[in-house]
């Protein structure tokens, strides 16, 4: 009894210090929980971070960026006086167009509160916080510990493959972390209760009724691991897809969906987007670390079917995420060439990565990993310093040097990228 009590109270100890060095400096707090990641509240000291980069995060002003987008409309909410029934009223119809109704939902919420676009992101941080601490520490706790330099690079690629700048578009990709939040659990334990979340995933955006099909079908058809790694080689080689006949196959939606698909598909809008892309100042180092990631991908998959396939099959529950990864790639290259279909490659990476990470934990002794290593570290290196490029045009030095009292009375317009190209 003595020793349990003892045990409580160096818990409780240590979650009021992480919680005074998050109060006081919460960058600081990611190494802790880190550091403490199989303390039952590290994940929690990680959430708070995420809820804090929200409250500090630099609203986007460039490009049509959706954050703008989210905020500009948070403050007509706030400002007008439109009834909850009257916004429920316009989910799923083609007048307003509207076919995702939570993160209108939130927005609406909070917006009887304030009209400050901060605290709408604070909240979209603590949402999409939960299930990303949560993801992560998901694979932690299935890695057992067994850490490499290996094993901390495809983790980091994992954690970076959708990160919390991300809710610059919340909605895809808090989408994205729920629909994982959900199947992983599933896939690795059986746990049918997490299924709920993969389908609630639909109601945060639309379009994951696709890996929710795609989750459907791989039920059916269970592990079948020839099928799907031929599959997966075989999507490789497409170049193109015929738009006007992805119009016609998917006709069988309600129309409000069918609506807005079929606006995806529009020429101008495929033009757009591929000018926007062309014209992009940093294009050429994000594409080389977009393939990067495609070409480790291919190479992994290609050698743990080659040579470690026999070594897989002592772990059933790896198996079935290493199938339904290869699945769920395969139709997500097919779904790349439709305008903005592209964006479930990052879904399927990650469920990728989270294969990877667990795999070389499970088998570090497996012959050829050290040439795995040798090619995949240059990569994954510029892949995470891409990312990490990217999420410097949303946050600032508050996000890195500033607690939530600070600011609380000071607001951080300057993005770090830019405070660092003026002293250049």
């Amino acid at each position: 009894m003595d020793y349990l009590y003892s045990n409580t109270l160096k818990a409780k100890s240590g979650i009021a210090n992480t919680l005074m060095i998050f109060l006081i400096y919460p960058i600081a707090g990611i190494y802790v929980s880190f550091r403490e990641y199989k303390q039952s509240w590290a994940k929690n000291i990680f959430w708070l971070f995420c809820i804090y980069f929200g409250f500090t995060f630099i609203i986007a002003e460039f490009g049509g960026a959706d954050s703008d987008r989210y905020a500009r409309r948070f403050i007509e909410l706030a400002h007008s006086d439109l009834s909850l029934g009257e916004l429920w009223n316009t989910f799923y119809s083609e007048d307003s167009n509207y076919v995702d109704i939570f993160t209108p939902l939130v927005s609406y919420l909070v917006s009887l509160l304030t009209d400050n676009p901060s605290i709408l992101f604070c909240v979209f941080g603590l949402i999409f916080g939960y299930f990303y601490s949560r993801n992560i520490w998901y694979i932690l706790e299935k890695t057992s510990g067994s850490f490499n330099g290996l094993v901390i690079l495809f983790f980091l690629t994992y954690a970076l493959i959708n990160p919390i700048w991300n809710i610059n578009g919340f909605r895809m990709n808090a989408a994205a972390q729920i629909f994982l939040f959900g199947a992983l659990p599933y896939l690795m334990e059986g746990n049918y209760k997490r299924l709920i979340w993969a389908g609630a995933s639909m109601f945060v955006h639309f379009s994951f009724l696709l890996p929710i099909a795609i989750l459907g079908l791989f039920f059916l058809l269970k592990n079948r691991t020839h099928i799907y790694m031929a599959f997966f080689i075989i999507t490789s080689f497409i170049n193109e897809i015929d738009l006007m006949w992805v119009q016609s196959a998917l006709s069988f939606l309600p129309d409000i969906f069918y609506s807005k698909v079929t606006q995806y598909a529009r020429p101008e809008y495929v033009e757009n987007l591929r000018y926007a892309i062309e014209n992009n100042p940093w294009n050429w180092y994000v594409t080389l670390s977009i393939d990067g990631i495609r070409w480790v991908i291919y190479a992994v998959s290609i050698f743990i079917y080659l040579f470690g396939r026999k070594v897989l099959g002592e772990r059933k529950d790896l198996t079935t995420l290493f199938c339904f990864s290869l699945l769920l790639y395969s139709i997500a290259n097919i779904s790349s060439f439709i305008p903005s279909g592209g964006r479930f490659i990052m879904v399927a990476n990650s469920f990728m990565f989270a294969t990877f990470a667990i795999y070389i934990t499970a088998f570090p002794k497996i012959k050829g990993l050290q040439l795995v290593e040798i090619l995949s570290t240059p990569l994954l290196l510029l892949f995470c310093i891409v990312s990490f490029r990217i999420g410097m045009d949303y946050f600032g030095l508050m996000t890195i040097l500033g607690n939530p009292i600070v600011a609380f009375f000071y607001r951080d317009t300057i993005p770090l990228i830019d405070l660092i190209k003026g002293m250049m």
